[in-house]
């Protein structure tokens, strides 16, 4: 959330105001879809964004909001074709980042070997992951030994990670390999550091801070009236532990200045938002008090709705500052 704050505050002259509401794993579907329509009632907001959530529960919602208001509505891993066609839908390229990750392994390890998996495909964007892992699996006859699925439901990393260590499992996986080289998906100062004393060779994905960033532009931009396309996939990129190594990096801050491309600079543009990055970061907006929500506290799922609202500046040739709300 640090990164659409961030990128929130160089919007336009002055920047714009993003509310952030957050539901628990309670009912959250259905919570969600009512802080959609409570976000269309703020007669300043000019744009919400949603992160994942069901179609069954949200398209109502934001079908609502798109056929009576002129807010802008962007989603996040969300299998939304079945909404309104002026709505937004975007994603890593969740495909790419399962290919990037397999080509490697394929690279290192081969075809014929035992291997394990770890996944959630509860999740739109695992799902899509999986598909990949399945292709791959047939390709190249890897056998897979166990399938730790429900990833996400796991209460803490720890236990997670005491699911994935079973000795049985550990076993089965070293019946055709020596050592086991372990590989995933997404990446953040943990598995940085995990990465340069481990077996795990290599991760894919993107800076969630950069990621976070070019979704408040998309929702600037489609407000602005300039966002033409209805779906947008977000790049990724692939991370090694040799490269880690090599380029002594330690950090996501480290990442960034060693693959520049992860900031995502030219990804939804515009003159008039400066995109967040390198040492000119501005500092995190204090979040703006709510009493709204059902909880504050974000689920891993990251279920959640944002909206905008004050000024956006737009170009038609000359500079001008349309005030939106």
């Amino acid at each position: 959330m640090d990164g659409m704050r961030q990128q929130a505050a160089l919007v336009g002259e002055s920047g714009v105001n993003m509310r952030i509401m957050t539901t628990n794993n309670n009912n959250r579907q259905e919570n969600q879809a009512r802080t959609i329509l409570l976000a269309a009632l703020d007669e300043s907001a000019v744009g919400i964004l949603t992160v994942d959530g069901s179609t069954d529960t949200l398209c109502d919602a934001i079908n609502t909001v798109i056929d009576t208001t002129d807010i802008a509505v962007v989603s996040f891993d969300f299998d939304g074709e079945a909404c309104s066609e002026k709505h937004i839908l975007t994603s890593q390229m969740d495909e790419d980042i399962a290919s990037l990750v397999l080509d490697n392994a394929v690279s290192m390890d081969g075809k014929g070997i035992n291997v394990g998996y770890v996944n959630d495909i509860n999740f739109a964007p695992l799902r899509k992951r999986n598909d990949v892992w399945e292709a791959y699996k047939t390709a190249f006859n890897w056998n897979q030994v166990f399938f730790v699925e429900n990833a996400t439901e796991f209460a803490t990393q720890g236990e997670l990670q005491s699911a994935i260590a079973d000795p049985i499992k550990v076993s089965a996986v070293k019946e055709t390999v020596d050592t086991i080289d372990v590989y995933g998906a997404d990446i953040n100062d943990i598995d940085i550091a995990a990465m340069r004393s481990s077996t795990w060779k290599a991760t894919a994905g993107g800076d969630p801070r950069y990621i976070g960033g070019a979704l408040t532009r998309m929702v600037a931009k489609s407000a602005a009236k300039e966002l033409m396309e209805k779906q947008l996939s977000i790049p990724s990129t692939l991370v090694t532990q040799d490269f880690l190594l090599e380029n002594n990096v330690t950090s996501l801050r480290d990442l960034d200045v060693a693959l520049p491309a992860m900031g995502l600079p030219d990804f939804v543009s515009a003159c008039w938002i400066k995109t967040i990055g390198g040492d000119d970061d501005v500092p995190v907006p204090t979040p703006t008090p709510t009493t709204e929500a059902p909880t504050t506290e974000a689920p891993s799922s990251g279920n959640m709705v944002s909206w905008l609202t004050v000024p956006v500046c737009v170009t038609f040739g000359v500079l001008h500052y349309v005030m939106l709300g």
